[in-house]
């Protein structure tokens, strides 16, 4: 690898030309080394075809260096190796000016799909070791369920922790961690009865003490998580004996056990999972407390660190060990650009099974959809003092996003549109009726907020606006800043929302978060409506509720939607079992990889 990194030092100094006059002195000194080591150096490079290479005898005599191979490629190599070795830190560091080179990413995108995938080895006592792995272009910062924000977090969360209750993929709830429970007829009090013998991955027993715990450490922690209103409607956790939990609620929350089906409400272990500091901050900073997990789940985490995440099968877990024995997590390390491809975003953090392929990916591959979506929205902050006070100019605004249609978002389908072209049509018209009508405006200057992953999305939304008439400047950052000041010191808000299995309470929350920055009357309404809704039992009622929030929010421009894209997953024809949990993630556990008929041939042969 070091002859990679001094190619890369010979190309920085020199590559801007196609020949250079230097003498072995000089490389020496740009090299830092001996005469006789650059000469070695030299010698290979010629040898591999990098260089050439035309020697003039005598001291101080120039000789002619000519670099052969592109940076890009070498740079490519370069972390190739890194990656097999593990010492992709150091690599990083090295390739850092051509990380963003299109060349080097296409290099690295094609080697990365022979990689990852599965690769099956033999162990110490020749039995069979099925790996997966998983290049993912998202820095893992957390895997404790309390501190995750990233969707791949949360994909190696839902493997690593169980809940009392899952959802199955008919979107139904089923027991996990409770083999059953009550609930009172006034449904405030919910008990749950735990399986007997269930592990965590250090050996110890699940207790109904585990899960008080686990929810004690939800409720004691200031930070703006995922479903926090839910959490908040629990009075009271209490440990009947060592295999009954009581939950108290401050009132009828008919979300409450989805919420417990979530990975926010994953039970952890108290061992190696602290008690939250009463005091910490609502936008406190990642990096969060890098504790290595402990759950219940069917892998157990066995490395983590800045680039590798190892998930070993746990054997004991309770409804059946996984057929993988192992998933290499691999982290690349710099924030890959969205154009690696045109259908790849953030959203979808992995390459491989691969989420949201390509139609060129191949014939080889075979295509699923787990059903779900994400839609990407705008919200305006009518708490704020500003331009958006006045809702003439928020049904501008709505009007000027609906106008731009689909040639706002290249990617997905405009959100409030139909597949149909006629009826995308029909809604264009529509909204640029509805700019003639509205009173034209003076300009005005909207601040927009996302998080660093929308920064190109909140970049098209401030250029269409600007094509009306407005001044848009755009301010991003981590999710916790988001979370905190950002949004309610902006105007214009731009997210998304998964559709997943879970839509119900995800749309919940998401009206709760916004009802936050909205003015005082409008979230009154909403909370109102909101209130009706988790008190509502059957499940039909609710969506109603829901939808009415969300027509509330339309009608009076404050809520936007620009695009709903699917997620779906390639994967190869060898994969069996492939299956989503409730996020629409492959559930792990159930991959297997079955012995094809050329390795049988092979290893007959060698009989």
């Amino acid at each position: 690898m070091k002859l990679h990194q001094q190619y890369l030092l010979l190309h920085q100094q020199f590559g801007h030309l196609s020949e250079h006059e230097v003498t072995l002195a000089e490389l020496g000194e740009l090299l830092d080394c001996t005469h006789r080591n650059t000469l070695t150096i030299v010698k290979k490079m010629i040898g591999l075809h990098w260089i050439h290479w035309m020697s003039q005898r005598g001291r101080g005599r120039r000789s002619t260096l000519t670099l052969l191979i592109p940076a890009e490629k070498i740079a490519a190599e370069y972390m190739m190796q890194a990656m097999n070795r593990r010492e992709l830190q150091q690599a990083a560091e090295h390739i850092g000016a051509f990380s963003s080179s299109v060349t080097m990413q296409h290099h690295l995108n094609q080697w990365l799909l022979g990689y990852s995938g599965h690769h099956t080895e033999e162990g110490i006592h020749n039995e069979r070791i099925d790996t997966l792995r998983l290049p993912i272009r998202q820095q893992i910062h957390a895997l404790d369920p309390m501190y995750i924000n990233l969707l791949a977090e949360s994909f190696i969360t839902s493997h690593v922790f169980d809940g009392l209750v899952q959802r199955n993929e008919a979107g139904e709830i089923r027991p996990c961690l409770a083999h059953t429970w009550d609930v009172s007829e006034d449904r405030m009090t919910w008990i749950f009865y735990l399986r007997k013998g269930v592990s965590f991955h250090d050996g110890q027993f699940l207790t109904a003490e585990d899960v008080v715990y686990t929810f004690e450490r939800l409720q004691s922690t200031k930070r703006r998580n995922l479903y926090k209103d839910v959490s908040k409607h629990i009075l009271s956790i209490e440990a009947w004996d060592s295999l009954t939990v009581c939950f108290r609620l401050t009132k009828p929350h008919e979300m409450f056990i989805d919420f417990l089906s979530t990975s926010r409400a994953s039970i952890v272990s108290p061992r190696l999972h602290p008690m939250s500091d009463s005091s910490d901050s609502v936008v406190q900073e990642e990096p969060y407390p890098a504790l290595k997990p402990v759950g219940t789940g069917p892998f157990k985490v066995s490395v983590w660190d800045e680039h590798l995440c190892r998930l070993d099968a746990h054997p004991a877990y309770f409804q059946g060990r996984a057929q993988l024995d192992r998933v290499e997590i691999l982290q690349i390390p710099w924030s890959a650009p969205t154009n690696w491809n045109n259908h790849t975003a953030m959203e979808s953090p992995f390459f491989h099974l691969v989420h949201n392929p390509l139609s060129s990916t191949g014939a080889d591959w075979s295509q699923i959809s787990a059903g779900v979506t994400v839609r990407k929205l705008i919200t305006c902050n009518t708490q704020k003092i500003g331009p958006l006070s006045d809702p003439t100019i928020r049904a501008h605004v709505q009007a000027c996003v609906a106008s731009e249609g689909n040639l706002l978002f290249k990617e997905g389908t405009f959100a409030t549109s139909s597949h149909n072209s006629e009826h995308v049509s029909t809604n264009r018209e529509h909204a640029n009726d509805s700019l003639d009508r509205i009173t034209p405006i003076n300009p005005k200057t909207l601040q927009i907020a996302t998080i660093a992953q929308y920064r190109e999305d909140a970049a098209r939304l401030a250029k269409a606006l600007e094509r009306h008439g407005y001044t848009c400047t755009v301010r991003t950052g981590t999710m916790e800043q988001f979370k905190g000041d950002l949004r309610l010191e902006s105007d214009l808000i731009l997210f998304s929302l998964i559709r997943d299995r879970d839509v119900e309470l995800r749309r919940y929350d998401l009206y709760i978060t916004l009802s936050e920055h909205l003015d005082e009357r409008s979230k009154e309404t909403v909370q109102n409506m909101l209130t009706r809704v988790i008190s509502s039992r059957h499940p039909t009622d609710r969506t109603l509720g829901l939808d009415q929030i969300e027509q509330f929010l339309q009608e009076h421009s404050l809520l936007m939607h620009l695009t709903e894209k699917p997620i779906e997953t390639a994967y190869l024809p060898s994969v069996r079992g492939v299956s989503f949990n409730s996020q629409g993630w492959v559930n792990l556990r159930h991959i297997w990889f079955p012995t094809s008929l050329d390795e049988v041939t092979v290893k007959s042969s060698r009989r």
